[in-house]
């Protein structure tokens, strides 16, 4: 796994989350997907598969909640952003 694009791919995706948030509002569902990006960009910073970080009894959810949640033109845009985190996590 590349960790340095990876954490590059995930800090565009909070950068993009942040400018949506700061035009419209944070929802929980938004403020979820973030949390869990900046955890995949810092664990990724530090040389981490962000997979072998999270504790055994969790998930990440962001996929799920950017599928349920994004349907705007500018929200699917974001989500084309999260994607990119999604491939390099899970190439298969």
């Amino acid at each position: 796994m590349d960790y340095k694009e990876l954490s590059f791919r995930a800090e565009l995706a909070i950068d993009k989350l942040d400018n949506f948030i700061r035009k419209v509002g944070s929802t929980a569902s938004l403020e979820s997907i973030r949390q869990q990006m900046i955890f995949i960009r810092d664990k990724a910073h530090q040389g981490k598969n962000p997979l072998d970080e999270l504790e055994s009894s969790r998930y990440f959810t962001y996929r799920i909640l950017a599928s349920k949640e994004f349907a705007s033109p500018e929200e699917l845009e974001i989500k084309k952003y999260i994607d990119h985190v999604s491939n390099i996590l899970d190439p298969d």
